[in-house]
Formats: structure tokens, sequence, C-alpha cells
């Protein structure tokens, strides 16, 4: 036990020095992602900060697991290369009892990740998602500074010349309203003064000594017109800074834990098995009103189609009756009419049934959706034991530290998640089955991870194991016997 509270010892620094490398290079992603937003709608630091601390929950989803195989490089890594491994072999410790605490700290991650991914993480994503909505509606910041077209304000366009800070006053202003037909109105003046109401959210513009300029007709030049006045007050209604939170209670697949996308399936799939049941029972009415036909009373009902000779001259005089009647006026249904019904009958089934089995289908594709997130919720939790089972082997072999483990992690972290991406998007388009596609880098990485450390138990070369390997499946010769 001594051992195993070492090597434990040993990784906690690694592993929190790796977490902590990890999550700045995700928060200064976010930083440079975020921050033109932030400036554009002026949203208070309070907002920013509490979008920030959301943030990292789905960051840390994926950080713990990019963390720990640095971190049994690093480790692994210098326990071999200072011989502490070798020492702890000459007493008799196996390669299997010195990974063991590592694994035993790897499950206890993974099992708290399934935890936060089904607990923490959907209610994050949520709230962050609503809170992204509400600064996406928020109005830009007014920012009305002199010399510069402000566009910024619903329906008009701004320009002074000079500005007073502190009284609000300025100088040679020209205000643009624009108008949904024609030119816009052009109003200017020599001086005025800007006010911000906050209790209704109006910028109130008082212009002194100036001029109205519009054409209201747009095409008629006629119609230009110019109003001269002394003051003149202009209302620019929802000009809004603040930050309006909504309620949002619709929950997208990775706002949702596991057991809630279950449930969703579950209706999912109800609502497929009804759009099968309308699907056939729109094909069964179809076939039995076709089937119907071949009664013969039927067909004189439906189609005045009949097999007799008395009967076909009767349906004859009844035709030429029709025909006379329809000559008058009256209005009479007959066999030619009804052609054009029964073709309009079938193909308003055959659309019925189309749009059902459309809706199957993508019925199918969400809940392969919804699968795809439930078994992402678990894999890649469990990457965390994959990793411990890869990176140990490759440190003992390689002996090498902080530069070698980063440069195998980025490594393994681009085939892993290239793989995992990959196969997210081959489940979306029904080429391969959810839980393959999330779990087969898992078992890919694990069954490498687990010939390494056979290997490195043994104490065998990579590629002698190999040749061995192969030499088992070769067929053997036979000395050739002296005998006459």
């Amino acid at each position: 036990m001594t051992i195993q509270r070492y090597i434990l010892k040993n990784y906690l620094r690694p592993l929190l020095f790796s977490t902590g490398a990890i999550t700045f290079v995700f928060v200064m992603d976010f930083i440079i992602q975020f921050i033109e937003l932030f400036l554009e709608k002026g949203v208070a630091l309070h907002v920013v900060l509490q979008m920030f601390a959301l943030s990292l929950a789905h960051m840390f989803a994926l950080i713990i697991p990019m963390a720990v195989l640095p971190a049994t490089l690093m480790t692994f890594g210098n326990l071999a290369s200072e011989n502490e491994i070798t020492a702890m072999k000459a007493c008799g410790v196996s390669v299997y009892r010195i990974i063991a605490p590592a694994l035993l700290l790897a499950s206890v991650l993974a099992l708290g990740l399934v935890f936060f991914n089904n607990r923490v993480l959907p209610n994050s994503n949520h709230r962050l998602l609503n809170l992204m909505i509400d600064v996406n509606r928020k109005k830009p910041t007014v920012e009305l500074r002199a010399g510069r077209l402000i566009s910024d304000l619903p329906g008009y366009t701004i320009y002074f010349r000079e500005k007073d800070d502190r009284t609000g006053r300025i100088s040679e202003a020209q205000i643009f309203k624009h108008n949904p037909r024609g030119l816009p109105t052009s109003i200017v003046a020599e001086k005025g003064r800007l006010v911000y109401d906050r209790a209704r959210h109006m910028l109130r513009v008082e212009l002194d000594d100036g001029e109205i300029h519009e054409l209201p007709e747009g095409q008629d030049r006629s119609a230009y017109r110019i109003t001269k006045f002394h003051t003149y007050t202009l209302h620019i209604k929802d000009v809004n800074r603040s930050l309006q939170h909504t309620r949002r209670e619709y929950r997208g697949d990775r706002e949702m834990s596991a057991g809630m996308m279950r449930r969703k399936i579950k209706e999912i799939r109800s609502d497929r098995a009804f759009a099968r049941i309308r699907m056939i029972r729109a094909a069964t009415e179809r076939m039995r009103s076709t089937f119907a036909l071949l009664s013969p009373h039927e067909r004189r009902r439906r189609l005045g189609v009949v097999g007799s000779a008395s009967e076909r001259s009767a349906r004859e005089r009844r035709g030429a009756r029709r025909a006379d009647a329809m000559r008058v006026g009256r209005r009479v249904g007959y066999v030619a009419t009804r052609a054009p019904v029964r073709a309009r009958s079938e193909f308003i089934t055959g659309e019925e049934i189309r749009t059902q089995i459309e809706r199957r289908a993508s019925l199918a594709k969400q809940i392969d959706r919804y699968l795809v997130e439930i078994h992402k919720k678990y894999s890649i939790p469990f990457a965390c034991i994959v990793f411990i089972l890869i990176g140990v082997p490759l440190a003992l072999r390689t002996g090498q530290g902080m530069a070698m483990a980063i440069g195998l992690s980025m490594v393994v972290f681009v085939v892993y998640y290239v793989s995992l991406i990959g196969g997210e998007k081959l489940a979306d388009r029904a080429l391969l089955s959810p839980w393959l596609s999330m779990w087969a880098p898992n078992v890919l990485f694990g069954l490498i991870g687990v010939w390494l450390i056979r290997i490195t138990a043994r104490e065998q070369r990579i590629m002698e194991f190999q040749w061995r390997t192969v030499l088992r499946f070769l067929p053997r010769r036979h000395a050739p016997s002296n005998s006459r």
C-alpha cells in the first residue's frame, strides 16, 4: 500500500498541472471567441462572469479526460527516468500493481464525470444557452460619439460634430430618419442636446435652429418640402441598454440528462409507431377500395361497368339520357367525371403514405441523435481509463519528461477526438449505430493499451512480440529423417 500511495501522491501534482494548463487554453479560446460580442453588446461585467462560469461546465467535461493522459505520461515517465520503476520491479512489484493506483483514480474520475454529465452539465448548458439568447437579443450599447455616423439607433442615423459629455450639448447635428418608402428625411440643426430617458428607454434629441428636408412621395420631386424650426424635439424609442432575461422551457439534446433523453426517445418511438399505423391504414383503405371493384355490383355502382349485352344496352340508354340532360343544363354525374376523382383520391393516398414514410425517417434520425448524446455522456468519461491504459506503457518505455508527454498527448488527442467526431457524424447520417460510433474509439484504444501493458509486463519489444505472434501462424518445417 505504501507504493500505491507514493504513486498516487506523485500523480496528483501532474494531474492538477495538466488540468490547469488545458483549462487556460480553453479559457483563452473563450475570451477570444466572445470578447467582440461583449464589446458590441455592452454586456455588464457580472453577466460576462456568469457566462464564463457556465461555460466552464462543458469545458470540464472534456478537460478532465484530456488532463489524464499528459499527467500519466509525466508521472510514470519521471518514475521510469529516475529508475524508480526498476527499483519497484526489483522488489517484486509487477507492472499491473504499478498501474492499479492510476486505474483506481481514473475510475473515480470517470464515475464523477458520469454524475456531472447527467446532473450538472445539462442544467448549466440550459442556463448558458438562455443567457446567450438574451445577450443576442440585447440592443447594442449606443455610443454617442462626436464626429462619426451613429447607426445603432432603430430607424435613425445621427451625426454631430461636437458633444459635451457633461451636459449632452451637441453642435452641427444631422439626423436621417429612414422611411420605408422614398428617401430618408433629413434634419439639420446648428445645435442641440441629447437626453436619455432610462425609465422609458428613450433618447430625446432637442434641436435648435434647424431645417427638415423631406420628399414624401419619393419619386415626385415637386413634393420636396423644407420646414424651418426654432426648436424641435425628436423622440427615439426602444433604446434599451439593459439585458432582458427571458425564460425558455425547451431543452435541446445537450441540455438533457440521459434519463430525460430516454423518456424523449420513448415519446418519439410512440410517434413513429403511430405514423406506421396511419400509413398502414391509408394503404389498407386504398386496397379495399380497389379490390372491391372485383364485385360486379360494386363496379356497376361506382364505375357503371356491366357484363351482359342487356346491361350494356341499358347503360348506353342511360348514358344517352344523361347526355341529353347535360345539354339542357341539368347537373348529372357520370363515369367521365368520376375518373379524375378516383385519380385524385389515389394521389392523396400516395402522398399521405409518402409523408408518413418521411416522418418515420425523420423521427429515426432524432432517436439516433439522442442515442449519440446518451452514449457520449458515458464514453467520454470512460476515456479516463483508456488513457491510463495507453499512457502508462508508453511512459514506461520512453521514460521521457514533459516534452515527450505533451507530444504524445497531442497525437493521441487528435486521433481519439477525430474518431469520436467522425463517428458522431456517421451516426447522425444513419451510417453507423450510435453505440458503436461513440464506443469504437474507446474499444480500439483500450485494446491497444491492454496489448501494450501485456508486452511491457513481459519486458518484450514491440517488434519482437509482433514477429513471434506472426510465427505462430506460419507452418513449421519438419527436419528430414535419416532413415533409409
